[in-house]
């Protein structure tokens, strides 16, 4: 009955843009693949704010954000989706990020969160990880 119930809470609460908003954690985290900071940016509002991580000078708007990214240009980083829960227009999700190259690597499990805006766009999003999720 508790599952019913949580099941049904769950779906009365079903965003109209969850295949969106997955598409956009997904095609965020695809974009570090190729490096391509221009196809990331353009998953953000103009006016987007990112605080990576939570309790660090947020980064405002696409000059921000570019500068922020072009600052790791040229180290490897792979993504890793493990898993994600959309609620209205925000999504919280968790991931694995290898970064750098052997022996130099290190992996960080980091649980990011959105809020889309109406345009479909990331108006904000905040990373969570420390050091205990690094290995």
């Amino acid at each position: 009955m508790i599952r019913d119930g949580l099941l049904a809470l769950a779906a009365a609460q079903e965003s109209p843009r969850r295949g969106i908003i997955e598409q956009l954690a997904r095609d965020y985290l695809d974009s570090f693949a190729g490096g391509d900071i221009e196809a990331r940016l353009a998953l953000f509002a103009p006016d987007a704010v990112f605080e990576d991580p939570v309790g660090a000078p947020p980064v405002v708007g696409h000059e921000g954000l570019r500068a922020f990214w072009a600052a790791a240009a040229g180290i490897k980083v792979q993504m890793r989706l493990e898993h994600i829960a959309v609620s209205g227009d925000e999504a919280a999700y968790v991931f694995s990020a290898q970064v750098g190259e052997a022996p130099d690597q290190v992996t960080i499990r980091t649980v990011e969160t959105i809020a889309v805006n109406a345009d479909g766009l990331i108006s904000r999003m905040r990373a969570y990880f420390d050091r205990n999720t690094m290995t």
